[in-house]
């Protein structure tokens, strides 16, 4: 190597070095949100292209809800999924709880008190996470989708037949999956 490259790359380290303690740094992951995110059809469109099997709901999902499509950036979009999966996780609980009252069904009340706590819980601790441990979000994220399919799981072994468990389970499934790749993008 030859002087004049061993300088440039001396100098080129000296500069990331600089630029990784820089107070600027902070304010950089805020700049990559903000070019990640583009406009909000911009970012449901990123995402939902990832859900190859099920686009087109979640692109109907997410620009039902006012929040999502208001998020301005990649913090504010993830919140507003989280918060829109929470929502739709409590409904479900709820949906499970008023048909265990009406049903004598081992399978419903497994899913009710069992597998939607942990949906609900994990929805509530991705939220509480997202903006100090954003990767912690993201896994609980996640979760909440994996104990939606363990309810349904549940429900073919116990042969029960509900269209309407069975939407809440698949459209849970669905936001999980958009809550994780959301957090993902939050996690660069």
């Amino acid at each position: 190597m030859n002087s004049s490259a061993l300088r440039y790359s001396f100098m080129f380290t000296l500069c990331l070095i600089l630029i990784s303690h820089s107070p600027l740094l902070a304010n950089a992951r805020v700049d990559v949100q903000r070019r990640l995110l583009g406009n909000d059809s911009d970012l449901i469109s990123q995402i939902c292209n990832k859900i190859l099997h099920d686009k087109i709901n979640c692109t109907n999902i997410l620009r039902a809800d006012p929040r999502v499509l208001q998020a301005k950036t990649l913090y504010e979009f993830s919140k507003a999924v989280l918060e829109l999966a929470l929502k739709k996780g409590i409904e479900g609980q709820n949906l499970l709880k008023e048909l265990e009252k009406k049903v004598n069904s081992l399978a419903i009340a497994e899913c009710a008190n069992s597998h939607y706590n942990v949906v609900v819980g994990s929805f509530k601790m991705a939220l509480i996470e997202l903006k100090q441990d954003p990767q912690s979000a993201n896994y609980d994220a996640k979760v909440a989708g994996n104990e939606a399919k363990s309810c349904e799981t549940f429900l073919v072994v116990s042969h029960i037949v509900n269209p309407v468990i069975s939407a809440f389970n698949h459209q849970i499934s669905l936001l999980s999956n958009i809550a994780f790749l959301a957090t993902n993008k939050f996690i660069i």
